[in-house]
């Protein structure tokens, strides 16, 4: 009975371990600054993994558009799991949900992503914009490129 009951404490502490693994009680504030006007929405797509980052926010675990106030936005992001993640932000000028660009291509609307990276012809890649987010409340800010 006594090697039973050891062998079930076992158990269920590989299953609480297991389980705390992937914790799902992780949050993410994130800071949208540098914005050119008070004008439309900012998008915010964030990502697990490279998959869809940055441009197919459909592939994202969380979206938002989040109104603008004196050039800054901000968003909490709750009930995520630990581990990397990538942010993108466009600054939706005439609320149309997608970026605009010039003749050659060039954005013509604020954008950003996580880290502040950017490519060097193009988006960064996710490993360059990724983050660790950790069991705690988590924060960063985005500076968006007008």
């Amino acid at each position: 009975m006594h090697a039973l009951l050891v062998l079930l404490f076992f158990q269920v502490t590989n299953i609480f371990n297991c389980v705390s693994h992937f914790s799902v009680n992780s949050s993410l504030k994130i800071r949208i600054e540098n914005l050119e006007s008070n004008k439309g929405h900012v998008l915010v797509s964030l990502f697990h993994s490279k998959e869809g980052f940055p441009d197919k926010p459909q592939k994202a675990v969380r979206k938002a558009s989040i109104t603008i106030k004196d050039n800054k936005a901000w968003v909490v992001f709750t009930g995520l799991q630990t581990g990397s993640y990538a942010a993108a932000i466009l600054h939706d000028e005439n609320d149309d949900l997608k970026m605009n660009t010039n003749f050659f291509g060039i954005p013509t609307e604020g954008y950003g992503f996580s880290n502040n990276v950017m490519g060097m012809f193009g988006p960064p890649s996710f490993s360059k914009a990724s983050f660790v987010l950790s069991a705690a409340a988590n924060e960063i800010t985005i500076r968006a490129k007008n």
